[in-house]
């Protein structure tokens, strides 16, 4: 029994023995395992990056432009970042961005809609995750070569009335206002000659005849600025005043024409010229529907005759070893897609052709190719074999 007693406390001391032993080699096991772990973050840190940015106009707003950002995540970082968008160091947008360690490319869009400067820097900016040391490509600095273009438009009144402030708080553009002085009746528009505008809005003006040199000179100012003209009456203006004004919208004057027999919105093109003459009364008792349909003709005014594209590059780096997103839009809403190929050249030859989709929510095109070699590559935007846009392309590693 002695023996028997002694034989069992060797065998727990044994057994225990070899616990502590699987014990100890599972715990260096896994500090050999965590160290690996440590060297492998160490070696391959966590790193938030901009990889493309992409900018191209609103179709449905014509004073909006997009920004968007492509934002990458590798080795597994996760946390809330803010992204920002800056202009002349001053913020325009910013948003939050959650960044989850099992997913690696997200993407943000900013409408750009206000006030900002196109001579000035544009800057992206994302904060940084948790033990992210490489904070460097967390920023980009750009300019925008797209810009919101508003018309020019030189507005001028005979004389103020209930119509013209309606007109005023409602154009869609940026305007210069002449119109005769409240207390002399002077009327200055000396700055008037010296400015280009895209078009020129007579507004219950002139109030009396011009004479034969004003009219020439001012003809000679739509011809030489390429300006398009439009008149706005109320339908009492005498007809004597404005008859001088017919040949310009094409209309034929007659003795005893009453402007109450006009069109109330009329369009006229003659080559690239576009006019319309306008009777109407009273626009602030309809000023709504006035005002649509003012900034109806502006656009049909200001609409290119042939559509056009313009195509870019919209990796923020180009490199030997990432694919080169190529996109680009139309001048103006294209209600059909086209079929367009992109033909990739290294020294004048043809090495790839690639198809380009179309994107209906943004409205342009994209695709994208990887470049084999380093170097210089041509990029021709085809439509049907027709050459419509070229973009060139360095490759540096």
């Amino acid at each position: 029994m002695k023996y028997f007693n002694l034989f069992i406390l060797n065998f727990v001391f044994l057994i225990t023995l070899l616990s502590c032993i699987k014990i100890e080699e599972s715990t260096i096991k896994k500090n050999n395992l965590s160290e690996k772990i440590s060297e492998s973050i160490i070696d391959e840190p966590i790193d938030l990056f901009i990889k493309n940015i992409i900018i191209y106009p609103s179709q449905f707003d014509k004073n909006s432009i997009y920004i968007d950002v492509e934002i990458s995540s590798i080795n597994g970082g996760s946390g809330e970042v803010q992204i920002a968008l800056l202009n002349d160091k001053k913020l325009v947008a910013s948003n939050p961005i959650k960044v989850f360690s099992n997913r690696q490319n997200y993407f943000q869009s900013f409408l750009i809609d206000g006030e900002v400067d196109y001579k000035k820097n544009f800057e992206i900016g994302i904060s940084a995750l948790n033990g992210e040391t490489n904070i460097s490509n967390n920023k980009h600095i750009f300019k925008s070569s797209l810009k919101i273009e508003r018309p020019k438009i030189a507005i001028l009144s005979g004389k103020l009335n209930f119509n013209t402030p309606h007109i005023l708080n409602n154009l869609n553009a940026d305007f210069d206002h002449f119109y005769p002085s409240p207390i002399d009746g002077s009327f200055d528009v000396t700055d008037f000659w010296f400015t280009n505008y895209d078009i020129i809005l007579l507004d219950n003006f002139p109030q009396k005849p011009v004479s034969d040199k004003w009219l020439k000179l001012f003809l000679k100012k739509i011809i030489s600025e390429k300006s398009s003209l439009v008149m706005n009456s109320r339908s009492d203006q005498d007809i004597e005043v404005l008859k001088d004004f017919f040949p310009i919208f094409d209309i034929k004057y007659n003795e005893g024409m009453d402007l109450n027999n006009f069109n109330e919105f009329s369009r006229n093109q003659n080559g690239t010229f576009k006019s319309s003459f306008i009777v109407i009364n009273d626009i602030f008792n309809i000023s709504k529907n006035y005002i649509s349909e003012l900034n109806e003709i502006i656009d049909w005014i200001l609409l290119d005759n042939d559509i056009q594209y313009s195509f870019y590059i919209a990796n923020k780096d180009n490199k030997l070893s990432e694919p080169i997103f190529v996109y680009g839009y139309s001048n103006f809403i294209d209600s059909e897609i086209k079929n367009l190929q992109a033909e990739i050249l290294i020294k004048e030859e043809v090495v790839k052709t690639i198809k380009l989709l179309y994107n209906p929510k943004s409205g342009y095109y994209f695709s994208q190719f990887e470049p084999y070699i380093l170097g210089s590559y041509v990029v021709n935007i085809l439509e049907n074999k027709k050459l419509i846009d070229t973009i060139n392309v360095n490759i540096y590693d």
